[in-house]
């Protein structure tokens, strides 16, 4: 993970005052300590069924990264429809037509996650971030030459990564002990993300077949219905398991 985001770090455990977040914050302590699975499990269910009250209370939590992520739906969408160098002239970026892919979706933040003070506008932003990162890594080429599958894996990617943010900045902030090994650290937030991408992508199922036929407010309601799914998901897993 990217370390200006909301990240795990040195804390003492704060049980006074957790509230419904509770149980997910002594799930969590445990398994960052442990590297339990099933910990981990215990604690992402606690958080979607007790902590938010459901998986359609947690989407509704993600707000400005629903609208980001409708707005990132939008620009792949577009690239189906209208090809890169004309999407980019739409966004008034015609000179990054060629460019690295990587380029390009950092010059897009602006676009897909406008600078805000919240932290949920914060959580959106370091999201595309951090998305960025992981595509720069990748050492994909340039942004006319991704395939629908590649624009279709940043889009997870940032769905997954806004996600983890949320579940960090609730239950992983002030309230959770933590051992001073940063290696343990680094190693649990490899395990959350690996768990809530995991997760994302089984959710998916067929929502971003026929993208290039969505209108704005489909973009919107397929983005909604991706986050609770998700959630959903996260939650099961660790039922099933029990």
């Amino acid at each position: 993970m990217v370390p200006a985001g909301p990240s795990l770090s040195a804390a003492q455990p704060d049980q006074a005052g957790a509230g419904a977040f509770r149980g997910a914050r002594t799930g969590f302590t445990r398994f960052v300590r442990t590297s339990s699975r099933s910990a981990l499990e215990s604690a992402l269910s606690h958080y979607v069924r007790s902590g938010t009250g459901g998986a359609h209370r947690a989407a509704r939590r993600m707000g400005s990264s629903r609208s980001a992520g409708s707005r990132l739906l939008g620009v792949i969408r577009d690239v189906g429809r209208l090809g890169a160098a004309e999407t980019l002239r739409n966004l008034n970026l015609p000179n990054l037509a060629g460019r690295p892919a990587a380029d390009v979706f950092f010059a897009l933040t602006e676009f897909v996650c406008p600078p805000g003070g919240s932290i949920d506008e914060a959580i959106a932003r370091q999201a595309m971030l951090e998305a960025i990162c992981d595509i720069a890594e990748a050492g994909l080429g340039d942004f006319d030459a991704l395939t629908p599958a590649e624009l279709e894996e940043f889009f997870l990617d940032f769905i997954s990564r806004s996600i983890e943010g949320r579940i960090v900045n609730d239950i992983g902030g002030r309230g959770i002990a933590l051992p001073e090994d940063v290696g343990a650290i680094d190693n649990a937030q490899r395990q959350l993300h690996d768990f809530v991408a995991g997760c994302v992508r089984g959710a998916l199922g067929d929502r971003l077949d026929a993208l290039d036929r969505l209108s704005d407010q489909e973009l919107k309601r397929t983005v909604d219905d991706i986050y609770e799914a998700a959630f959903e998901v996260l939650a099961a897993v660790a039922e099933r398991a029990a």
